[in-house]
């Protein structure tokens, strides 16, 4: 707005002030609305809040219907088994007894122990496993490193190869990629690389041998439950449902038991995790909506019908859950109300519905084809009130609303008071003018008094 740098001059007034006080009464309803904004700005920021709580509550209920969780088993193998395992949900519970007879590996070949091969000469080289086969040509004046480099870049999803030095002789060592008696290969060499040729059904041994080989490719071969089983590899994922073994070594004549059981702790833990995101959104409702008729605060939410309604379906939910057998209601889970609305867990309860009647605890948790449980009807409700459009946004985009009509309201009053201090402006002008010619007249009549007084003393 503008203002008045030389008003009083005249009169002597501040005029300045004067108008700066008056504008100051002039601006008490942009103030009031400036206040109004921050409230509803606060208001949008509560509920940015109850936003992000409830988003944590329903990753927690996911979790309650994630079949990783509900159905999650550990396997329990002993020391010295020469295995390990690991169990992936709803893994075939039992107890069973497993040796490992071998392990599956890798053919590998080298080519002379005791003079190092020479492929200066070029040409072609063809590694062969089963329908598989890769040729790579090697041009003259090549060295066994090119040779090395050629193989890794034209056959490498068949073998791999390297050089090693045994002190006295550079051996070109090639492995299959591929660990089982099935994936040994053969080579074929032609002109310069004739020297390169291996057949694995009848294999050189010696390491005098232009190409010999180092260890032949084999199958792992185990006992299971009194029968022997042999696998290409040494992870075998396809003998007990949900179960991966790890072979690591062999214990000819020895078994171990592999233990495989449910996990309730994983599920039990979910239910710890879902009380307290339950308890966290139960408090930020009620800090964000209480009124203290004592002091008269209020939280900035304090009476807000979505807040009451969030408060009343999630309440409502667990209250109306129903089960089957002997679990009648979320108390037999273990669940509990205090006077405060606070949400209490009790794990051995749980434990013990698990244990005894884990189909009916699945049940109340996530429901049946014609009656959903806990788990499901939470994550529609949340989903519900989450979404764009839902409970929340709905909210929050009245709240947006209002502030854009302040901001308007704003906008209009602003332009009006710079009309009205405008018109202060002139009017404190045309006032001061005046006083100032007053004034000027006063001052001209009292110097003409003060002259025609001193004339009649002389």
């Amino acid at each position: 707005m503008a203002t008045i740098t030389s008003s009083g001059i005249g009169s002597g007034l501040d005029v300045n002030g004067i108008i700066d006080q008056l504008m100051a009464v002039e601006r008490k309803p942009i103030d009031a609305l400036e206040q109004r904004k921050s409230t509803v700005q606060t208001q949008i920021s509560a509920f940015g809040q109850v936003k992000s709580a409830l988003s944590t509550l329903q990753s927690a209920v996911k979790r309650l219907d994630d079949p990783s969780v509900r159905y999650a088993t550990t396997a329990n193998v002993g020391a010295g088994a020469g295995f390990t395992a690991s169990a992936s949900a709803g893994a075939s519970t039992g107890t069973y007894d497993i040796g490992v007879e071998q392990l599956a590996q890798a053919q590998r070949v080298a080519t002379s122990a005791t003079q190092t091969f020479d492929p200066s000469g070029g040409g072609t080289l063809t590694i062969t496993i089963g329908s598989q086969s890769a040729t790579l040509t090697l041009g003259a004046n090549s060295t066994l490193a090119d040779l090395r480099n050629a193989i890794n870049d034209q056959a490498g999803s068949l073998v791999s190869a390297s050089i090693v030095d045994n002190g006295t002789a550079q051996q070109l060592v090639i492995t299959g990629r591929q660990t089982g008696a099935g994936q040994a290969f053969s080579l074929t060499g032609t002109e310069g690389l004739a020297g390169l040729q291996f057949n694995p059904a009848t294999p050189e041994i010696e390491p005098e041998s232009s190409v010999y080989q180092v260890q032949a490719g084999q199958d792992a071969k185990l006992t299971f439950n009194g029968l022997t089983v042999t696998r290409a590899s040494n992870t075998i994922e396809d003998l007990i449902p949900g179960v991966t073994l790890t072979l690591q070594s062999d214990t000819p004549g020895q078994t171990s038991t592999l233990s495989v059981q449910r996990d309730d702790s994983a599920l039990t833990q979910a239910m710890q995790e879902f009380v307290d995101a339950y308890n966290a959104v139960n408090n930020t409702l009620y800090t964000l909506s209480y009124y203290d008729p004592q002091t008269k605060t209020a939280g900035p939410l304090s009476g807000d019908a979505a807040v009451r309604t969030l408060q009343s379906q999630l309440r409502n939910t667990l209250n109306s859950l129903g089960g089957s057998g002997d679990l009648r209601s979320f108390t037999d889970l273990g669940l509990s109300f205090d006077d405060k609305g606070t949400l209490s867990f009790d794990a051995a309860t749980f434990a013990q519905a698990l244990r005894e009647q884990p189909q009916a605890v699945n049940q109340m948790l996530v429901g049946t084809d014609t009656r959903p449980g806990l788990a499901s009807r939470l994550d529609e409700l949340l989903t519900a009130d989450l979404q764009t459009g839902g409970l929340l946004d709905a909210r929050v985009r009245g709240l947006d609303a209002r502030v854009s009509f302040i901001d308007q309201q704003k906008e209009r009053l602003e332009a009006q008071l710079e009309r009205i201090q405008q018109n202060y402006q002139r009017q404190f002008s045309a006032m001061d003018s005046i006083v100032g010619q007053y004034t000027s007249l006063g001052s001209y009549l009292q110097q003409q008094f003060a002259a025609l007084t001193a004339s009649a003393k002389s």
